[in-house]
């Protein structure tokens, strides 16, 4: 991640194995070429959170270059 990005994590989960998961994270980016790598690596983060709850992952777009990315029991 560059300096143009920036993701910011909240609601934390723990799993068996005592990893911390993330539930959700912020992606704040300023060149649109910057945009997928960002939403890619989040997703990739919020995944394990989903698969260890069973649910589906939600990608909001709040604002120019900007998206919320979180585990979500309304997604399959």
């Amino acid at each position: 991640m560059n300096r143009s990005e920036s993701m910011q994590t909240s609601g934390q989960y723990g799993n068996a194995g005592g990893e911390r998961l993330t539930g959700m994270l912020e992606v704040n980016v300023s060149k649109a070429e910057d945009l997928d790598p960002a939403l890619e690596e989040a997703i990739a983060v919020i995944t394990k959170t989903a698969a260890q709850h069973h649910i589906g992952v939600m990608v909001t777009r709040t604002g120019s270059g900007r998206y919320i990315v979180r585990a979500h029991p309304a997604v399959p």
